[in-house]
């Protein structure tokens, strides 16, 4: 995977603790340095030469900055930039790969994935080779030294691949990617099967934090787990759920997947009251009883639709369950029977979809329920626009707006803005 910058000056700004690395100078056009006019018999040849020297000076030390966070970046170490220049190539590990492990499936017992790497530069002089870092299992890697392989033998749990390219005067460059093995668990809620696909931690360290993630209207289990919120929260047990066919504004008839709306909602579809509701609480029974989930950190996020099943049913109906709440997208409908929660608010400013003044409006009602300050101060800054403002509380229950430049689309770089918040919320 490409490394992504992240550079943090800024010490009044809270952001994700981070692995920052240096890389090749940024490649940004510079902005033009702007000088009094002057008449060349004013000055000497020397001097001349020097405000041409000081110039370029404060030019190239410009660099490009970057607050966008990336927890536990997939670079391999610190690459220095005199050394990168005289590399004779690069090396990319390639995207992140997920796979879905089905216990059902009469291939279950056969778990692989394809890496993607690729080397750039003078490809002839230059070796590669494969390796495993981390993972759950001892995977079998088919073709050690081809930038492309397949990788066998997984189980359930999070992997770690790191590429090494050598070149013909021995000098090395790597770069990491990850798989991830997501299990597939299925639910009967009177009568109707459930799924989601989960995230298990590597080993046993004791009872996990517990995240829900519940795609939009539309949406499904493993595109929602494109967010890769374990990659981000290794630690965590997260479950991508999947919604069933749901009415919504848009979709009358209920031809897409979604949740539902209110407490008490009886689907169209199945006839079923609560039955999202009735998932919620057998999803989390079973991660509390069998894979060790601590119910006292229980997080729920949510997109769009899941947003707001986030906001209005779950706070609702299971707020005394549920230790802090980051939807995005979406509008909090009333605030009555809702107890104090932490919780983080994700819009972004030209969402066309769910008006960015409505969601402020959530804010506003996130803000009274917790009894937060009217007066916010800088949490997070990061690229794109992305802005992060907290709200104190009086009975420590924090409110977070966060905002991005962009419409009703999910920005890849908001996981780990919500991984951080539910962190510190942990006291993590």
């Amino acid at each position: 995977m490409s490394t992504q910058i992240s550079v943090f000056k800024d010490a009044q700004v809270r952001t994700p603790r981070l692995i920052s690395f240096f890389t090749r100078k940024s490649q940004v056009a510079q902005p033009a340095l702007k000088t009094p006019p002057f008449e060349k018999k004013s000055i000497s040849r020397y001097s001349f030469f020097a405000a041409i020297i000081a110039v370029l000076f404060l030019v190239s030390c410009q660099k490009e900055q970057l607050s966008s966070p990336v927890l536990n970046s997939t670079s391999s170490g610190i690459i220095e930039a005199d050394a990168a220049s005289k590399r004779a190539s690069d090396v990319d590990a390639g995207p992140v790969r997920r796979v879905v492990y089905d216990p059902s499936a009469p291939s279950a017992a056969s778990i692989s994935a394809v890496l993607y790497g690729r080397t750039m530069g003078n490809k002839e002089a230059v070796t590669v080779q494969w390796t495993q870092t981390s993972g759950n299992s001892i995977a079998t890697i088919a073709q050690p030294t081809s930038d492309t392989t397949s990788v066998s033998g997984l189980v359930p749990g999070l992997y770690t691949f790191v590429l090494t390219a050598t070149d013909a005067n021995g000098v090395t460059s790597s770069d990491s990617t990850y798989v991830t093995v997501l299990q597939k668990m299925t639910w009967t809620i009177e009568g109707i099967t459930r799924e989601a696909l989960v995230y298990i931690p590597n080993g046993d360290s004791g009872a996990a934090p517990v995240m829900f993630a519940f795609h939009g209207h539309g949406g499904t289990d493993f595109g929602f787990a494109e967010r890769a919120f374990e990659i981000n929260w290794p630690e965590a047990i997260v479950v991508y759920p999947q919604g069933l066919p749901t009415t919504s504004p848009g979709d009358k008839t209920g031809k897409s997947n979604g949740w539902q709306h209110s407490v008490g909602e009886v689907n169209g579809k199945t006839g079923i009251a609560d039955q999202d509701l009735k998932f919620f609480d057998a999803m989390l029974a079973t991660i509390n009883n069998t894979y060790h989930g601590d119910a006292h950190l229980v997080f729920a996020h949510g997109w769009s639709n899941g947003g707001e099943f986030v906001y209005d049913v779950l706070w609702t109906a299971r707020g005394e369950k549920l230790t802090a709440l980051a939807p995005a997208a979406a509008i909090l409908g009333t605030t009555d029977g809702k107890k104090p929660l932490p919780v983080m608010h994700i819009a972004g400013t030209e969402d066309n979809k769910v008006r960015f003044n409505n969601q402020q409006q959530s804010v506003n009602k996130d803000r009274a329920v917790n009894i937060c300050s009217s007066t916010g101060t800088p949490w997070a800054k990061g690229a794109g626009g992305l802005l992060g403002t907290e709200y104190p509380s009086s009975i420590s229950n924090p409110v977070v707006s966060l905002q991005y430049n962009g419409g009703h689309s999910y920005p890849f770089t908001v996981p780990p803005y919500i991984v951080q918040f539910f962190k510190e919320v942990a006291g993590l």
